[in-house]
């Protein structure tokens, strides 16, 4: 199974060289914002896209928790189309073939670990470490190359900043959660105290920070005299746009797009919603359970 491992690995990262190759070869028209550093070093932005697209590892100090990522833009030719299809595959066959190994483990023990931060990631990692690959970052080596299937008439990027992941979960899920991170420990006790107060049918949620995101507010040419078309994603690598293969004027260009700062602004950029129902403190702050307000 590690072989399979190192195989589909290396495989993968040949590609993406392939992929760095052509672009530096071909060099398309490109916007990818530069950091302070990078400016002043006079680095080439399609190398620095390039840089970031390759990177299947952790840097040193690196948290575990911490993906780089950078919004972008890059005209793709049909090579640079048919290259980045093959590597989106190849990386799906990897997370299969991580998994795979994951499934190794005793299913036990996979149960009990599961809600342990890092360690069964410790335990894969350490198979990875024989494997010639101990720093492999397994989230830059999953996600996909973003391509798009049509030209936009314009690309507007913003921060999507404090968005919210929300859960809801019953009365017996909350005391399943309190129950597994510990029933002897005084501060679960507690919880499992206050949690005894509410009614059984209390509906409780979770709710986690997100970090901030870079979205792409994509606006494409309605067929005929249709009107235009909008399409949001999140962008955590440059976006690739389709070239044709004609030279129409204009079309070998980026479409329109606006250009935002590197760091988020502080603060949040939308309305709440569903979390303006919550309570303003965790009831139960082990598991991050809100209660819903009337």
């Amino acid at each position: 199974m590690i072989t399979d491992l190192v195989d589909t690995f290396n495989t993968l990262a040949q590609q993406l060289q392939q992929l760095r190759q052509h672009l530096l070869q071909t060099r398309p028209a490109c916007y990818f914002p530069l950091n302070d550093a990078e400016s002043g070093s006079s680095a080439d932005e399609l190398e620095a896209a390039c840089d970031l697209i390759c990177d299947l590892w952790y840097h040193s100090n690196q948290d575990g928790r911490e993906t780089r990522s950078r919004h972008g833009l890059i005209l793709a030719d049909h090579t640079t189309m048919t290259l980045i299809a093959t590597i989106n595959r190849q990386k799906q066959s990897f997370r299969q073939a991580v998994n795979q190994e994951k499934q190794q483990l005793d299913q036990q023990q996979w149960r009990e670990r599961h809600r342990q931060l890092g360690r069964l990631d410790v335990d894969l990692r350490q198979q990875l470490q024989y494997a010639g690959l101990q720093r492999v970052h397994l989230k830059q080596c999953y996600r996909q190359l973003p391509l798009l299937a049509q030209r936009p008439l314009r690309v507007g990027f913003s921060w999507y900043n404090n968005g919210r992941s929300i859960r809801k979960i019953s009365h017996q899920q909350a005391q399943q959660l309190l129950l597994e991170l510990g029933e002897e420990k005084p501060h679960i006790q507690a919880q499992l105290a206050t949690l005894a107060q509410l009614k059984a049918n209390t509906q409780l949620a979770q709710m986690q920070t997100l970090a901030p995101i870079m979205r792409a507010n994509l606006v494409f040419q309605g067929e005929q005299d249709e009107a235009t078309t909008r399409k949001a994603m999140n962008v955590s690598l440059p976006l690739f746009i389709p070239q044709p293969e004609t030279d129409e004027e204009g079309m070998q260009q980026l479409p329109v797009f606006n250009q935002v700062g590197l760091t988020p602004p502080n603060g949040r950029t939308r309305q709440s919603r569903e979390d303006n129902r919550l309570s303003a403190e965790a009831i139960l702050p082990s598991i991050r359970a809100y209660g819903y307000q009337n």
